[in-house]
């Protein structure tokens, strides 16, 4: 990319939708700094409005304006933050994997503080020596071989579902998911049946999206607002969490080792070591991350794929013939004879990617594009953008799993990035590819879905991207 661009004015007002201006040069942003091309920065109090009433209409499109105008790493400014914003391969590896020790999570701003008030320091955003003993204790109970032992009560959960489902009749496909992989999730890794809490859960998990991802001038200590409403949802969260670790550490060590649940192993330690261990208010941060991570992201990559193949009948016709060849409710031996449904699952988190932005902080001076970065920077990587990148999927807009099939052509490094990459890739990728597969399988195998005639499938961005207004959709019986 050239080192800088000459935006018409004009271009600038119909990209971006802001205040028409005179383009400034680079170092106007910073004097003596070389930074990327982009948008002035808002200088007083009523450019921060505009800016705030515009990126919250659709915040995708206004960065794909300023993509569209600026080029693939662009220079935003926002209060005291230095904001750099890529979506290019090339500069997102250099950022996860090229420089990682150089970038972590972000420390500073409202996002990060909201992040850090509802999940505290578990591993989606601690750093350094935290992390990485956080990660370590983690990683053995979602190891590819612990993840086949949770296989059984994902199908279960699975088929449970199915059960209540009948030919004709109007379901949520959004909540349905959302109810089906909380139940899995806390299942499998924690040994606890959640249903008696869905609602609970599933109500503070949306606060939380919400919250985390809403734009906002409003002081944060206000007695209204998504951070307010989160805030009450997530404290009925915190019951049930430091129910699940105290009803561990009441029962004897024998017992508890005789579990095989990833909160049995958590727990343990508190027990056995517990100057070596993590404290009961960071197992609770790790727990809710889980809460999080385990099932918010996975419901929303299946809403998606049951609703792609439900608008694309050659796709659902091949998946059919696909799950039916089995002649029986798909397994975890399955997997590998189920390469479509897999397809249909990257394509739906290439078009849709549950996490659609990442954030890294610069704790030390690093170089992103050919342009320095300086400590104390911010850069924000838009994955939904990479995602939808014609260079890299020619007609990104269109549904084709067959870009993922063996043969297809082979993808420049961190163009396909759904889980993140390098040393802080998604801890629970294995546990999530595992139950979206076996999932959208079962689904496929007894019925056929139809979003309903009057509803508007639209995105709606947060911290995760969900379907606005959930997903209602008409089953049929296979």
């Amino acid at each position: 990319m050239p080192e800088s661009r000459t935006v018409a004015r004009a271009d600038i007002a119909r990209k971006a939708r802001l205040t028409p201006v005179t383009p400034r040069g680079p170092e106007t942003y910073d004097a003596g700094m070389r930074t990327p091309p982009g948008p002035p920065p808002a200088r007083n109090p009523l450019q921060l409005i505009r800016y705030v009433r515009e990126i919250s209409k659709d915040p995708i499109a206004f960065v794909g304006r300023r993509f569209d105008a600026y080029g693939d790493l662009y220079y935003a400014p926002l209060g005291k933050t230095k904001l750099y914003v890529t979506r290019h391969p090339d500069h997102i590896a250099e950022v996860l994997l090229g420089q990682a020790t150089k970038f972590g999570k972000t420390e500073e701003g409202r996002a990060a503080e909201r992040l850090r008030r509802f999940l505290g320091q578990g591993l989606l955003n601690s750093n350094g020596d935290l992390w990485r003993r956080q990660r370590s204790a983690i990683n053995p109970g979602l190891s590819r071989r612990q993840i086949a032992t949770y296989a059984d009560t994902v199908i279960d959960s699975t088929e449970a579902t199915l059960d209540g489902w009948r030919a004709g009749a109007r379901i949520d496909v959004s909540r349905a998911m959302m109810a089906l992989t909380l139940r899995a999730v806390t299942r499998a890794l924690f040994d606890h049946d959640v249903r008696g809490e869905t609602d609970e859960v599933a109500g503070a998990m949306t606060a939380f999206r919400r919250a985390t991802g809403a734009t906002s001038l409003l002081p944060e200590w206000l007695p209204f607002g998504p951070s307010r409403h989160a805030a009450d949802a997530l404290a009925a969260v915190d019951r049930i969490v430091y129910g699940l670790i105290d009803g561990r550490l009441a029962q004897d060590r024998d017992a508890l080792a005789a579990r095989g649940d990833l909160l049995s192993q958590l727990t343990l330690p508190m027990r056995d070591t517990p100057a070596e261990a993590m404290s009961r208010t960071l197992l609770r941060d790790e727990l809710l991350t889980l809460f999080l991570a385990g099932h918010d992201t996975t419901s929303h990559a299946l809403t998606w794929a049951l609703y792609l193949v439900s608008t694309h009948p050659e796709v659902e016709a091949s998946l059919h013939a696909e799950v039916d060849a089995l002649g029986r409710a798909p397994t975890f031996e399955d997997l590998e004879a189920l390469p479509l449904t897999g397809q249909i699952l990257d394509e739906a988190m290439r078009l849709y990617p549950p996490a659609s932005v990442v954030s890294r902080w610069a704790f030390e001076d690093a170089e992103v594009g050919g342009y320095p970065i300086p400590a104390g920077s911010e850069v924000l990587i838009w994955l939904y953008w990479t995602h939808h990148d014609a260079r890299w999927f020619p007609d990104p807009g269109a549904f084709r799993p067959e870009r993922f099939a063996p043969g297809a052509p082979t993808l420049p490094k961190c163009a396909y990035l759904p889980f993140g990459a390098g040393a802080r890739q998604c801890v629970g990728k294995h546990f999530a590819l595992m139950e979206a597969k076996l999932v959208l399988a079962s689904v496929a195998r007894r019925f056929s879905l139809r979003v309903v005639p009057d509803h508007v499938v639209a995105r709606d961005f947060a911290v995760t991207l969900a379907p606005r207004g959930g997903m209602p959709m008409i089953a049929t019986a296979r």
